[in-house]
């Protein structure tokens, strides 16, 4: 009831109250007091004036027989008997019928026998009872003073009690209202300064420190809000931050790797690796074109899987399309400039995830990267392979302009010294014809070598070169020159492709000249880093002295096979007719094999 009565009230409503109950309560008690001291007082001078009647009354004895001078005795005794002070002492202490009965017995009995007296003997016994009565009331005043002192202690006793409960519900009070409610108001503004925002003040009530209290416990959870908020945005902002740093220190080994001379794979495995953690997308495929055109072109990939390391993952021909990954979206870039398109970027987004802005433009990077990579890569190996044309030709020129004179000067002479065939000895007859038959050994050697050198890779790479080749010779065998191509682009480089190219069609010239075939098929695979071409017919077959009769071309492609470090095998096929298979290790593999080695 207390607590519902000082609670709608503020703190310095209720301590004014309390300061007010402690007021009222000391003024009362003052005030009661008072009236009761003020009443022993008044009880004081009724016993005086008792005690005066006591003696009044022995002085008229004394002065029996009274004369008519003494009568005024009688007076005094009269105003004494009948004062104020005793009738209010009486009344106060309900003596009044006691008070009454003095009187009366004072006029009626006492007064009577003092005038009637002669003798202090005559009325001795009226004023001994009068005295008697006067000493029985004034008892009854006594008594009535005795009370009221005890009462007066009594009140003083209780007020005293009073004030000290007063007094202890005080010091509770201000420990239960300002004390521990201050007290948990501080901790808690320690707490917030130290950024402890789980400390909460429980204040009850409605006064100012519950007000202030439930201020502050609002205040700390909009901190503790705010702050977390702020923390987050930083936490963003820092993962943010660190993933512009990984993207750019990644683009920037990318771009690196993919302009360093490492194979094309090599470079290519761990940009796809790093784009794959870096970003959302999986199954990330690379498909390099061989040529521009997409209706007729060769898709390589360079996946990206977890036992793929730098060196361990090589661009090979995809033979069976890989399986689509359920539940994701596919995605694709172009890799492709103003003048041609060079591959395919392939990869799988998970269903309902997106990239970032962040991540999107490193992808569109990348692609950049390796878009100029690949036309880089292409246009190094046209410029490589036009260099070797063009030193090609000019051997080919400085052959004809030379060698080629002198040989067809040389036969003209011997021509017209067997023209005096007659007039030469035998001997000599002999001699010329051996010489003439060198030298036509030696101009078809050098016609074939002629031809060699002024073979021109029109085409960009070995592939359309091939393809090529078979349609000419297709339209002149008659048939279909069956190709089958399994490289990697760009991994025969141009100096090399050529020698390959030649043995091709050398093969082929030789199918046209002497099998009789009616089916011809060229293959190109790769076998570990080795690459195997296999030009194989179904014709007569070839002479086990093949290359004792002036087989040239035979010789010829031995030779390039070896200049390609490798062998050139002419035999039997399994099935009849005669099969080439030149293998060779590509000059990027021997590279490395020799960088290993030196390791």
């Amino acid at each position: 009831m207390l607590k519902r009565l000082f609670s709608p009230l503020t703190l310095v409503n209720q301590l004014a109250l309390i300061m007010l109950l402690s007021t009222v309560t000391g003024i009362a008690g003052m005030a009661i007091s008072g009236w009761l001291v003020q009443g022993v007082q008044g009880s004081a001078h009724a016993i005086n004036k008792a005690g005066s009647l006591r003696m009044q009354s022995y002085r008229l004895l004394a002065a029996v027989p009274l004369q008519e001078d003494e009568y005024h005795l009688f007076t005094e005794m009269e105003q004494t008997a009948f004062s104020n002070e005793l009738a209010q002492a009486a009344m106060r202490d309900n003596q009044l019928a006691q008070l009454h009965a003095l009187q009366n017995y004072w006029r009626n009995e006492v007064v009577p026998a003092i005038k009637a007296a002669q003798k202090t003997e005559d009325v001795a016994p009226t004023i001994a009872l009068f005295v008697s009565q006067i000493d029985s009331l004034v008892s009854a005043f006594e008594s009535g003073t005795e009370q009221r002192i005890e009462q007066v202690v009594i009140l003083h006793r209780m007020l005293a009690l009073l004030m000290g409960l007063l007094l202890l519900f005080t010091v509770i009070w201000l420990r239960a209202r300002l004390l521990r409610p201050w007290q948990q108001l501080l901790q808690m503004a320690r707490a917030v300064s130290q950024r402890d925002f789980t400390q909460r003040a429980h204040i009850s009530g409605r006064n100012e420190m519950a007000i202030l209290g439930e201020a502050l416990n609002n205040m700390s959870g909009e901190l503790a809000e705010s702050y977390a908020v702020l923390e987050q945005r930083v936490q963003e902002k820092t993962a943010g931050l660190e993933q512009k740093n990984q993207i750019l220190s990644f683009l920037w080994q990318a771009n690196h790797r993919l302009h360093s001379r490492i194979p094309l794979c090599e470079r290519l495995s761990p940009v796809l690796n790093g784009l794959q953690n870096l970003t959302l997308l999986h199954d990330i495929e690379l498909r390099v074109y061989d040529t521009d055109d997409e209706e007729n072109h060769q898709e390589f990939t360079c996946q990206s899987t977890e036992s793929c390391d730098d060196k361990g993952c090589h661009l090979c021909p995809r033979g069976v399309a890989p399986e689509p990954s359920s539940g994701g979206t596919a995605l694709k870039w172009r890799l492709a400039d103003a003048h041609m398109q060079y591959g395919l970027l392939l990869a799988t987004l998970p269903a309902g995830r997106h990239l970032s802005h962040d991540q999107q433009q490193l992808v569109d990077t990348l692609v950049e990267q390796i878009t100029a990579t690949l036309a880089l890569d292409r246009h190094q190996d046209r410029q490589q392979q036009m260099m070797v044309m063009e030193e090609r030709t000019t051997i080919a020129r400085e052959l004809h302009d030379s060698i080629a004179q002198s040989l067809s000067c040389m036969k003209m002479q011997v021509s017209c010294l067997q023209m005096q065939g007659e007039a030469l000895p035998q001997s000599s007859q002999q001699l010329l014809g051996q010489i003439r038959n060198e030298l036509n050994t030696s101009w078809a050697q050098l016609r074939e070598l002629l031809t060699t050198f002024r073979l021109q890779l029109t085409e960009a790479g070995l592939r359309p070169a091939l393809e090529s080749s078979c349609r000419e010779y297709s339209e002149r065998l008659g048939f279909e020159v069956m190709l089958d191509y399994q490289l990697p682009p760009r991994l025969v480089p141009s100096h090399q492709a050529i020698h390959l190219l030649q043995i091709a069609r050398e093969a082929l010239s030789n199918v046209l000249k002497h099998a009789g075939a009616t089916a011809v098929s060229v293959a190109v695979k790769q076998q570990e880093n080795r690459v195997i071409l296999r030009i194989s017919d179904n014709g007569s077959g070839i002479p086990v002295n093949a290359e004792r009769t002036n087989h040239y071309g035979l010789i010829i492609m031995r030779d390039r096979a070896q200049s390609l470090r490798g062998d050139c095998q002419v035999r039997p096929g399994e099935t009849g007719g005669t099969e080439v298979v030149v293998s060779f290790i590509p000059e990027k593999f021997f590279s490395s094999m020799q960088g290993d080695t030196h390791e």
